[in-house]
């Protein structure tokens, strides 16, 4: 698993500006030349520029794997256009910060109890399964987790009994951690798929490892 350290538009908080999945990561319009190669070489994948509801923001409104990315329905024509040429995209109906609420991989998604039901639903039509919950006492799952097809890192104030259910969805393996020497909302400090990670720069050589640890857990057996 390739790893590297970055900021992203000048902050270290890298994992609010992309969302990656294992062939294309989608980043802010004003990103840099020079980051977006190395997230390219980083993660083994190509990159498009791309806004969301006219934001630099991508991670906070979008969520993607492998088969398609979510978007939240004020998401522009013009901006939708963009990113299906590159992947299918599926419009959820709220005016939430969509990312924000889901984590999502190939093979389920836990979704934020602040989202209604209609919408898990939706998801789970998708052929994935879902948990409709909280975690670490926050609503905001889709910033606490970040999720490949290969494991899962997670906001490491979670309990034991969300940790299972988070591995039942997933069908992934993982663990905790923190980024950008202590941000518990993980998703924030970086963008990963199954053959690397990106995190912020202030993030420590022990949270480094502990990341590469939990991403590269494999399938999740009971």
């Amino acid at each position: 698993m390739k790893v590297e350290i970055l900021k992203v538009l000048g902050s270290p908080y890298v994992g609010l500006f992309g969302v990656a999945n294992d062939s294309i990561c989608f980043v802010p319009n004003g990103i840099d030349n020079s980051a977006a190669k190395k997230i390219e070489e980083t993660l083994d994948v190509k990159t498009l520029k791309v806004s969301v509801y006219e934001s630099s923001l991508l991670s906070v409104f979008g969520c993607i794997n492998n088969k398609k990315i979510f978007l939240p329905s004020n998401t522009s024509a013009r901006e939708i256009e963009a990113i299906e040429k590159e992947m299918k995209v599926e419009i959820i109906n709220t005016g939430n910060a969509l990312g924000n609420l889901v984590a999502i991989n190939d093979f389920g998604a836990v979704i934020s109890k602040t989202l209604p039901s209609e919408i898990a639903m939706q998801i789970k039509s998708s052929g994935l399964n879902v948990a409709h919950m909280n975690v670490a006492q926050s609503e905001v799952v889709g910033s606490s987790i970040v999720a490949t097809s290969t494991g899962f890192v997670m906001n490491p104030n979670s309990s034991k009994e969300e940790v299972k259910k988070v591995q039942e969805t997933l069908n992934v393996s993982g663990g905790f951690s923190t980024a950008n020497a202590g941000d518990v909302f993980i998703r924030n400090s970086i963008i990963a798929n199954a053959k690397g990670f990106v995190a912020g720069s202030l993030t420590t050589g022990h949270e480094l490892n502990r990341i590469e640890e939990a991403l590269g857990e494999k399938k999740w057996h009971k």
